[in-house]
Parts: C-alpha cells; sequence; structure tokens
C-alpha cells in the first residue's frame, strides 16, 4: 500500500509538468497565430487546447483518492461536467470562427475582394520556435508512456497515447507554416480547413478513451444491495446506497446503515458482516459505511489497493 504512494505522486507530478508545459505551447501558438494573423497556428493551438484538457483528465483521475492506480473506478462531479461543456462550446465557436474566416480568405482571393487575400506571414526564427515547441511536447509524450508503463499509470498512459496520436498533425502544421515561409500564403486557409474539423474528432477520442471519468454508471440496483445488508443480523434499515465500478474486477460501495440498539455496541463487527455478505456475492469491493447518529466512519477495506479517505466524497 505504501508503494503506492510515491508511484502517485511522480504521476501526479508528471501530468501537472506537462499541463504547464502544454499551456506554455497553447499560449505561444494563441499569441504567434493572432500576431502573424496565421489561421494555422490558431487551428494548431485548439489542438494543444485538447491536449492540455486531456490532461487534465487525467489529473482530476489521479488526483481523486477514490480512483486507485490500476484499478480505476470512476465518476463524475458538477464541476467536470461543466468544464466538459465549457470546453466543447469554446472549441466550437472558435473552430467555426476559424473555418468562416479561411473561407472568406480563400473568397477575397478568388473574387478580388481587396485587401491582401492570404495575410500570414511567418519568418524563420517563427519556424524554428514552432518546431521547438512540437519537439518538446512529443519528448514529454514518449516520457509519459514510458514513465506510464513503469508506474502502472492509467491516467498518465491515455494522456501520452492522446498526444502521439495527433503527432502527426503538429508535423503537418509545421509542413504548413514552412510553405507560408516560403511565400505560399494560400497553404495556411487550405490546412486550416483540414486540421480545424480534426480538432472535433480528437476531442471526441478524448472523451470515449477517458470517458468512465464523466459517467456515473450505478455498477448494483441499490435494492439488490440493500436486501443483501438487511438480512444481516441487527440491521434495520440500508439507505442512501451508491455504487460505481464494474463488477467482477472493482466496486466502490457507499451505504448508511440503521442497526437495532441491541448491537449499538458491536457496529464494527455489523459492518464486518455486510462487508462480507457483499464480496460474497460481488466479489472484489470496497465498502464505505456509515452507522445512523455514530459519528466515526466504518471504512472496510481489506483487500483494497489504496490507503482508506477519512472524508467521503460529496459530489459524485
Amino acid at each position: 500500500m505504501n508503494a503506492e504512494l510515491p508511484q502517485r505522486r511522480i504521476s501526479y507530478r508528471l501530468l501537472l509538468t506537462t499541463l504547464w508545459i502544454t499551456l506554455l505551447v497553447l499560449g505561444i501558438e494563441a499569441i504567434a497565430g493572432w500576431s502573424r494573423q496565421s489561421l494555422l497556428l490558431m487551428a494548431e493551438a485548439l489542438h494543444t487546447f485538447v491536449d492540455a484538457f486531456s490532461t487534465v483528465l487525467s489529473l482530476i483521475a489521479l488526483a481523486s483518492p477514490q480512483r486507485p492506480q490500476g484499478q480505476e473506478i470512476w465518476g463524475h462531479g458538477r464541476s467536470e461536467v461543466a468544464g466538459t461543456l465549457l470546453v466543447v462550446t469554446v472549441l466550437g465557436f472558435t473552430g467555426l470562427t476559424l473555418i468562416l474566416a479561411a473561407f472568406q480568405q480563400f473568397a477575397g482571393s478568388l473574387w478580388g475582394l481587396g485587401g491582401q487575400p492570404f495575410p500570414a506571414t511567418v519568418d524563420r526564427p517563427m519556424v524554428y520556435l514552432i518546431a521547438v515547441l512540437i519537439a518538446i511536447e512529443w519528448v514529454m509524450a514518449f516520457y509519459g508512456r514510458a514513465r506510464s508503463r513503469a508506474l502502472n499509470s492509467t491516467p498518465l498512459a491515455l494522456n501520452a497515447r492522446h498526444t502521439l496520436q495527433d503527432a502527426w498533425l503538429s508535423a503537418v502544421t509545421l509542413g504548413g507554416l514552412i510553405a507560408v515561409w516560403q511565400d505560399q500564403t494560400w497553404v495556411d486557409p487550405c490546412l486550416t480547413l483540414v486540421l480545424t474539423p480534426l480538432v472535433g474528432r480528437s476531442l471526441w477520442r478524448v472523451l470515449t478513451t477517458q470517458l468512465p471519468m464523466l459517467l456515473r454508471p450505478m455498477a448494483i440496483a441499490p435494492e439488490a444491495i440493500a436486501h443483501i445488508v438487511t438480512q444481516v443480523e441487527g440491521v434495520t434499515r440500508c439507505m442512501r446506497i451508491r455504487s460505481r465500478g464494474l463488477v467482477g474486477r472493482q466496486v466502490w460501495v457507499e451505504l448508511r446503515l440503521a442497526i437495532h440498539p441491541e448491537f449499538a455496541g458491536v457496529a464494527h463487527i455489523v459492518g464486518e458482516r455486510v462487508d462480507a455478505a457483499l464480496r460474497s456475492h460481488y466479489g472484489p469491493l470496497r465498502t464505505q459505511i456509515w452507522v445512523e447518529d455514530t459519528p466515526p466512519q466504518l471504512d472496510l477495506s481489506h483487500d483494497a489497493p489504496w490507503q482508506p479517505t477519512q472524508t467521503p466524497e460529496r459530489d459524485w
């Protein structure tokens, strides 16, 4: 159990470092795209934004004490859902704006509406800067993938895999910037029309590979749990039943018990019997049991690979 804590800290620090680097790259790409009027750089910044979102999801998964390494039991709260909706809104609005701007540049070139049709300007230092930033992202992704195998960290592996899957888009962006540097400015809006719709695909892949973090599936019907628990001697009522995870692999169960006054002095034994009864029916699980009018929390985590949490989650 003690060996898990350093591994979680290492994974968390590595993901946090990755997030700061990704945000730095995002800021540079956004500022450079705006100042150089490059739609391509802005589209690449959207992909970097998705990378940052993927890293944040991995950090959320790793930071929660109810999500152990190797046996993740995912859940979500209102903040994660609101954040996801905000990300989708921002990406949708910005992506649509970039696509309309690209079409406007092509229309201005074809119909001579005045002004410079392709205003993007890229010089040698800008190409070198973007190349260095892309190289840093790739190095962090490869390093994260290697460390995820050593640490057996699923969130770290998911984040590294997402970054490497979109590595070819960064290569396309770099090639497009080189073309713009060589005065082929029409490449900028052209590649923007290609890369911007792929942002949606990239985001969808993040949500599907890391989707359990955004869902709250019920692992076991509360009625079934209540039926088993109330058969334990001393239990008069079972309330506020919650469960999540995958039956047969790992399930997290939270419930409250009302026990007969005669069993008040042996509440812990009653809790152990409830835990044993649930395990006999559903296999590996972690139970967190509260007894009404009893301040201390009963956390029965006999074979759980992580330390018990003293404060229960309030937002599922």
